[in-house]
């Protein structure tokens, strides 16, 4: 499969909440990777931004499971009622396509649910990191509690979460590139995700384009 195919594949709806999970989690990897290997402690605001792409990515493997299990579940109760079309599409039989067609309707329906989920947390993202990044070049001034609660040690990846590993100021960028912080790219990737979320909530199931 060539890689435009992949990307129009991994866009709609059916697929996208497991591919934006996974880009969540990405960034979630590359804030713990700036963290342990360039010695960036996260401020309280990273630690939210942090906390919102795990939300992300348990919303869209979840979101993916539940309608491909659904899509599977009902795969014989539709082929079961497309042969009673072909016998008669009066009285029982053609009550019984109607809620076949119903069933197959459902996975597509719940796809684009957790797109939309997917999409309103990656929303979530791009604002609380945007937030931040304007902090960060002074444009506006946010209540950040930065005191030290470095008790539990930053090598333990689920503690890190709630432990900001020194004395942290929400307000200085430390580390840019271009002129942009990290805050600043999670804003920018966050919104650039967000806006793929809503274009794949209009887009077919992929199953439906085969």
């Amino acid at each position: 499969m060539s890689e435009r195919n992949l990307i129009d594949v991994w866009t709609r709806p059916d697929r996208w909440p497991l591919a934006g999970g996974a880009a969540a989690l990405a960034l979630l990897g590359g804030a713990y990777a700036f963290e342990i290997t360039g010695n960036y402690p996260p401020c309280p605001l990273c630690i939210e931004q942090r906390w919102i792409h795990i939300w992300a990515t348990l919303a869209g493997v979840i979101g993916f499971a539940l309608a491909q299990t659904l899509r599977r579940s009902h795969a014989k109760i539709i082929q079961v009622s497309a042969t009673t079309l072909r016998e008669s599409l009066r009285g029982w039989f053609r009550s019984r396509l109607q809620a076949a067609y119903a069933l197959y309707q459902a996975p597509g329906a719940l796809s684009r649910v957790a797109s939309g989920v997917v999409g309103a947390i990656f929303a979530w993202s791009a604002w609380t990191a945007g937030r931040h990044a304007g902090m960060e070049y002074g444009w506006w001034t946010i209540d950040c509690q930065a005191t030290d609660v470095s008790s539990v040690s930053v090598d333990s990846v689920l503690e890190s979460l709630n432990t900001a590993a020194n004395v942290v100021p929400c307000d200085e960028a430390a580390w840019t590139m271009l002129g942009i912080s990290m805050a600043g790219y999670n804003a920018l990737f966050s919104a650039t995700l967000c806006l793929i979320s809503i274009i794949s909530l209009f887009r077919s199931p992929s199953w439906r384009t085969l």
